[in-house]
């Protein structure tokens, strides 16, 4: 696949303001968030962890739960496990509760995800109305999107053979950044688990790139303060990155053609 005149351009831009120095500011992301009714939102972040990475969903609740907010859990489904500790407050010699509470350790408590629900009351819809460029192209190429509250370590994930993407927030970038990963997974075989510098500089600078081709503003700054996370010098990883990171931009932009 030959990448495009312009793509190149884009890639030239972005390039030259990592060399200058010349980098945008850094901006935040907005996160999509959990119903404000959602019971995990009062969870403990390990708990919040393990709901997710079993459900693969973070609006996690049990049975009553459920039917409080108009839904039930459908037929079969499988419940996922949080814990919580067990205490007790121990007696002094007076007969006074001590004000200390003592952990003798911990129970296993089941809830399903909003998935595995079903009724009349509608869950919340995280999709947004207008989709960013290039979900066309993730359609044909048949990876999975969707939009979903994540935990407070990520702003969205893939899976390892690229075929699905979850996003937690409506931010382009963060869609171009995971689309990008999904993409190398298919050119390089799976990715690593976890972050890997190579992985992420891939993911991140050509998200810059890509911002620059659609014209949706520079973002050079906070993909040189990301990829700066796990590179030394982030421009020689850029360097070293360029050869994959043309590759996946020639598939996005030749499916795009």
């Amino acid at each position: 696949m030959k990448l495009s005149d312009k793509a190149r351009a884009s890639i030239s831009r972005v390039v030259e303001k990592f060399k200058t120095s010349s980098l945008s500011a850094v901006t935040k992301i907005a996160r999509i968030r959990l119903s404000a009714s959602a019971p995990s939102n009062a969870w403990s972040f390990s708990n919040k962890v393990l709901a997710f990475m079993q459900a693969e969903e973070l609006d996690c609740r049990g049975f009553r739960q459920w039917q409080e907010a108009g839904r039930k859990v459908s037929k079969g489904s499988k419940a996922v496990y949080i814990i919580r500790p067990l205490l007790y407050k121990g007696k002094t010699g007076n007969d006074k509760e001590d004000a200390k509470a003592v952990c003798l350790g911990f129970s296993a408590i089941p809830v399903f995800a909003a998935s595995s629900t079903e009724g009349d009351t509608p869950l919340p819809e995280y999709t947004p109305v207008e989709l960013p460029p290039l979900s066309d192209v993730a359609k044909r190429l048949g990876i999975q999107v969707s939009y979903v509250p994540v935990t407070e370590d990520r702003l969205g994930d893939c899976r390892p053979d690229g075929s699905a993407i979850r996003l937690g927030s409506h931010d382009t970038r963060v869609f171009f950044h995971e689309l990008t990963h999904a993409i190398h997974a298919r050119i390089g075989g799976e990715l690593k688990g976890g972050q890997h510098q190579d992985q992420e500089t891939i993911a991140e600078f050509t998200t810059a790139v890509l911002m620059d081709l659609y014209g949706m503003g520079d973002t050079t700054g906070n993909a040189w303060k990301y990829i700066s996370q796990y590179a030394d010098d982030p421009l020689l990883a850029i360097t070293r990155a360029l050869g994959m990171v043309e590759k996946v931009l020639a598939v996005l932009t030749s499916e795009k053609e």
